[in-house]
């Protein structure tokens, strides 16, 4: 055997080599992969409380790296088509009620980990009433759905999540309806250039 390796340690040397720079490239790819997961948003809409509409609809930051809430925007869905609103700023409290300028917008800065209450499902209709949903009675509405859009410091491009809700029932035993089991993350270019679109238009 040992002869064999005399005769053939080019051969053996350059298997070696093969092997360590598998062993490097496997060690790489863990590498990399953990900083992508690092730098990965995940952005969590949950309902909290009660499953009407006054249940309270949380946006949490459950990436390693904090992110800037740019826009919030509701979709909603009637027998009449499709209509979406921005809701980031809290028009449900008068200017005179704030305590500070940043609670007048759900616009801003969320460390890992945190959350805001954005408000009720009455209170983003409230205010897409305020923006364009003229006369808009929670009555008329079949779905809804919820968008975040952010930005981070680790990726110049727009990272989102939206989550979507069914209207079951009618007047006061309204109630929503998740239609998945959690946020859907929004991580395609074509629907960040979407999303990156319509924020252009509401400049």
């Amino acid at each position: 055997m040992w002869d064999w390796i005399s005769e053939n340690s080019g051969l053996v040397q350059a298997g070696m080599a093969a092997v360590t720079a598998l062993v490097w490239m496997v060690y790489l790819h863990i590498i990399v992969s953990g900083l992508r997961r690092q730098r990965r948003t995940e952005i969590l809409i949950q309902l909290g409380g009660a499953r009407n509409l006054s249940a309270r609809i949380l946006v949490s930051n459950l990436g390693f790296e904090p992110i800037y809430v740019l826009e919030i925007m509701l979709t909603v869905w009637t027998a009449s088509g499709e209509r979406m609103s921005s809701v980031a700023d809290r028009t449900e409290i008068a200017q005179g009620q704030h305590a500070t300028p940043r609670e007048a917008t759900l616009q801003g800065p969320l460390k890992s980990g945190d959350h805001v209450d954005i408000g009720s499902v009455l209170d983003l209709l409230d205010r897409a009433r305020h923006r364009s949903f003229d006369a808009l009675e929670p009555g008329d509405i079949r779905e809804v759905e919820v968008t975040v859009a952010a930005i981070t410091a680790a990726d110049s491009r727009i990272a989102a999540a939206a989550r979507r809700f069914a209207m079951k029932g009618e007047g006061d035993d309204m109630s929503l309806c998740p239609q998945n089991l959690y946020a859907r993350q929004i991580r395609s270019r074509w629907r960040r250039r979407q999303i990156e679109a319509k924020l252009r238009e509401r400049l």
